[in-house]
This record gives C-alpha cells, structure tokens and sequence, in this order.
C-alpha cells in the first residue's frame, strides 16, 4: 500500500496556461518544424523504425493538497441490456378467490363470482417481426432514438390482440361487478338466516335427542312385553307338560272300566263309562295339540325377541350418534349465530376482492396496450439507454418475444473501479465516502468518486493481512474511459493547504533520492535533486530543492515506424 495526496487540478492547468502564453508560438513554430522532419525521415526511411522524445513543460506551484490512502485498479464500465421490454402476452384473468366453507354460505353453503376470460392464446403465438436494424456496434446511442424497425402486419396485429384483451377484462371486471350485487344480496339472507339459529338451536337439539331416547324406549318396551309373553307360554306349556301324564292315566282307567261292564246288561253304566273314556280321550288329545302350539309359539316368540333385542341395540347405538350429530349441528348453528356479522363480512370481502382483481386484471390489461403504445412508436423499438452499443442481438427477418434481448449498452453512469484496502484503513472506505480516480491515460484529469460498495473480509496468509474489496463509482464526463484501463483510486483521509506540488511524472528516482529537470530563463536545462514528501500517484509534495514558479520538464518517449 502506499500512501499519497490528491489536489485539485483546475487552478494547476490554469497557472500552466499563463506562464506558457509567452512561449506558445515559439512551441507552436517547433512543433511545425518537428513534424516536417519526421515526414521527410519516413519518407526517406520507408519501413524503418524511430522513438522519439517528447517534452513538456510543468510550473511548479502551490496548492492545497488532499492527503489519502491509495490503492491500484483498474476501469470497470457497466453495461445495460435492452430487452423487448414489453409485455405482449395473452391476457388470462387471475386466479379465483373459493370460499366455500363457512364464510358467507351459512348452513346451505354461498355463493362464489367466477371471473374467466374469453382470450386462452398461447403467448408464443405473438410475435414481432423485424424488418430493418438501425444501430451497429461501436455506435454512440442516445434515450429515444430508433433501434430498429418491425413489420407493420406484427405490429397491427398484436395491438389489435392487446385491444382485445383489454375488452375481454372489461367484460369480466363488469360481470364480477354484477355477481357482487347478487353475492352481497345473498350474504344478507344468510345473515338473517344465521342470527334466527340462537333462537331455536337448543330446542331442536333437545328435540332431537328426546325423539331418540324415545326410539330406546320403544324398543325396549317391545322387548319387554315379548319376554312377559313368553314367559306366559312357556308356564302354560310347563302346566300341560305336567298335566298330560295325569290325563293319560285317567285315559287308561276310562278306557279299562268300560272293560269290564256288560253292554247288553248294564247300558246305562255302559254309556257312563263311554262318556267318561270320551271325555279323557279328548282332554289327552286337547293338551297334547296345546303342547304343540305352545312350543310353536315360544319358538315364534324366541325369534321375535331375538329381532328385537337387535333393534333395541340399533336404537341405542342410533341413539349415541344422533346425540353426537344433533351436538354438533347444535354447536355448528351457535357458531354461525355468534359469528353471523363475521359470516356475513368475510362473504362480502371476497366479493370486494374479486372486484378488486378484476379491476387490476384490467389496469393490467390497458398498461400493456399503453406500454406497447410507448415502446413501439412508429412501427420502431426506441432505446432507453444512452451510451455507447456494445452488442446487437437483432437481425433483419427475426422474430421477437416479451423479454428478447435486442442490445447491449455500455452504462458510462455505471463506471466503477475495485481496489483491495488494509482492514486498518478500512474507516476511510466506508459506504458514501469520497475518494478519487487518476486514470493513467489521462494524466490530466482527476474523476471524483464515492464509495458504493464494501465487500466480505478476505484473509491473506501470506502476508497476514484481512483485505476488504472496496468498489468506488465514478462521476462526470467518463466517455472517454474503457475497460480495463488501469487506474489508482485515493480515499480522501485529509487536506493540507499550501504545499508545493509538482507532477510525478516529472521526478526521476535513483538510488533513493529524487531529481527532476529544471529549465532556467534562458532555455536551459539541468539536473536537480529534490526532496519529496507524500504523493497520491499523480502529483507529489516537493518539500525542498524547488521554488513556486520553477519549470520542470517532463520527458515522456513515443515508439513509431
């Protein structure tokens, strides 16, 4: 690193100016007679090679001086790329808002404004054609002049596409407007419909509930009866089971005493006997046909409690999901009732919001016809750069897209130099900071500069060194620099007023000491150490050896052939 000083370079060109008046013409009349002889020398000479000397002449003087950190680098200019920087795209509407849960339907559900477009275009179906190319490279460009010419037929035709999307938003935007009348109307109803649900709520929750225990004790009451009857059936059955063996026996003495009783002798016993056996005969036969349809019956009666110990399980499981169901639709209705105002705006803002993206749908839709409009104006692409065209990416017959590139520009707002700065002089490089540039090319110029950018610490090992990357942009007239030219930049750490200064390129340096060349009043030319203080790379404090005044003599050589 090296540390130097930056003066203001106005009042040094304008004292040179002054104290050369007197010596301009005899400068001029050398100048005459040098170019004279180097005509004849190539002349004579044909091919042959010659460097030669050129001399100028420096005052030295006083002035004040700006002290700073200085570091090398060199010339960065930035460049803008001009794309087809127009949307021609196929208008497409955007995406819906769906609401359809609680907000704004109540227990029915609500409704929801569709807004579609008319235009499905694929985008790669509008294309510009270009017809002529205005511009070269190297050419000089400014803000709104013509790049190049497109095909009146690309042109027409995809205006009139942009006209027409801008009625297909119109449309739209006027449909959504009209379904959020009828939305709002609708979440109105719903409002009402949500506010009455308080009101009778607990009621049809307990309703419900009571006609499901109601179903339970249905159930359970058949159930009940069923098994009072059978157990009736089986007593009676058990009461002729017990009985038949009894009426069998009293079958069989019956049927033995009239064994023994003469007919033709004792008719009268006879028949008594007879009536009695008949009788026995048929209480046996009664019981015996009641055993079998009481069993039929119980078997009947078993099936049936079967079926119905079934839908009383039915019944009480019904029972606990209509209890669940009915608490939920109970609790659904109180969220809409203490919710309803909610509701009710929740519906109306998305039917403001879909009115709000139509509306953009349309804005959007009239920038693009307008931006268009600007863009291409007499069937031409107008640059937005100033600056010198780096590239062309357009030819005659090619076809264009939003988006394609069609040049690039050399941005001399964009002029930038990078230098690496010693972490222990980072406070002078701070973002905003002043700094100036001495571009080698132009010796006579000092551009000033500001910070912009302080990049990441980067360590050196071998030096054991944190750098930080410091980009300082450029100001005023740069249309001269280019890329790559070599620069140094000084951050402006102080000022020293009245310091005798003379140009760098003036002081020769020879084992550790400084001399310059002085020319005397008389035209003559000497050797003379001095002694020199800090220097910002440009120009150099002369602490002794000069005096303000004194001509110094910068020598410079210039190869030819």
């Amino acid at each position: 690193m090296k540390k130097g000083i930056f003066k203001t370079k106005l009042d040094k060109l304008k004292q040179w100016t002054v104290s050369n008046k007197k010596q301009a013409g005899i400068v001029y009349s050398l100048i005459a007679i040098a170019l004279v002889i180097v005509i004849l020398v190539v002349v004579i000479s044909g091919k042959s090679s010659q460097t030669d000397t050129v001399y100028k002449e420096e005052t030295v003087s006083y002035g004040e001086l700006t002290v700073g950190i200085t570091e090398s680098g060199s010339i960065e200019i930035g460049t803008s790329t001009q794309t087809m920087d127009v949307d021609i795209s196929a208008y497409s509407g955007s995406d819906e808002f769906s609401w359809n849960s609680m907000g704004g339907g109540g227990m029915g559900g609500g409704n929801n404004t569709d807004s579609t477009s008319s235009s499905d275009s694929d985008d790669d179906s509008r294309i510009l054609e270009v017809e002529s190319v205005y511009v070269t490279v190297g050419q000089e460009i400014a803000e709104g002049d013509a790049i190049a010419k497109l095909s009146e037929d690309s042109v027409t035709s995809i205006r009139a596409e942009l006209e027409a999307d801008v009625v297909d938003a119109q449309n739209t935007y006027d449909q959504t407007v009209a379904e959020q009348a009828l939305t709002d109307q609708s979440a109105e109803s719903t409002y009402s419909l949500n506010s009455l649900y308080g009101d009778y709520a607990q009621s049809e929750y307990d309703a419900t509930v009571q006609s499901l225990q109601d179903a339970v004790d249905d159930a359970q009451e058949d159930l009940d009866e069923e098994n009072e009857n059978l157990a009736e059936l089986q007593e009676e059955l058990t009461e002729d089971q017990t009985n038949l063996p009894t009426y069998k026996k009293i079958l069989e003495e019956a049927e033995y005493s009239i064994s023994t009783i003469d007919q033709a002798t004792e008719m009268y016993g006879w028949i008594t006997a007879e009536n009695n056996r008949e009788d026995a005969e048929s209480l046996v036969e009664n019981t015996e046909d009641e055993i079998e349809e009481l069993q039929e019956e119980i078997e009947e009666s078993q099936t049936k409690i079967t079926d119905l110990e079934l839908a009383l399980e039915s019944a009480k499981k019904a029972y606990e999901l209509g209890v669940v169901e009915a608490q939920a639709t109970y609790e659904t209705k109180m969220l809409y009732y203490t919710n309803a105002d909610e509701y009710k705006n929740v519906t109306e803002l998305q039917s403001a919001l879909s009115v709000e993206q139509a509306l953009d749908d349309l804005e959007e839709a009239q920038k693009k016809l307008d931006d268009f409009d600007s863009y291409i104006v007499n069937n031409e692409i107008i640059s937005a750069y100033n600056g010198v065209i780096a590239s062309v990416s357009i030819a005659a017959g090619d076809e264009l897209y939003s988006e394609s590139e069609i040049m690039t520009v050399n941005d001399y707002d964009d002029v930038t130099v990078t230098v690496d700065v010693d972490e222990d002089d980072i406070d002078s490089a701070e973002i905003g900071a002043a700094a100036n540039v001495y571009v080698e090319a132009f010796p006579d110029t000092i551009f000033e500069a500001t910070v912009t950018d302080v990049g990441d610490a980067t360590y050196d090992s071998s030096s054991a060194t944190t750098y930080y990357e410091i980009t300082v942009t450029l100001t005023g007239d740069m249309s001269e620099l280019y890329s790559g030219m070599t620069a140094e930049v000084t951050f402006i750490t102080d000022e020293s007023e009245n310091v005798l200064y003379i140009s760098n390129r003036a002081v020769t340096r020879e084992n550790g000491k400084s001399y310059v060349k002085v020319k005397d009043d008389n035209g003559n030319i000497s050797t003379k150490e001095i002694t020199t203080g800090f220097s910002d790379g440009s120009d150099v404090e002369v602490i002794e050896g000069l005096e303000e005044g004194d001509i110094v003599i910068i020598e410079s050589t210039v190869s030819g052939s």
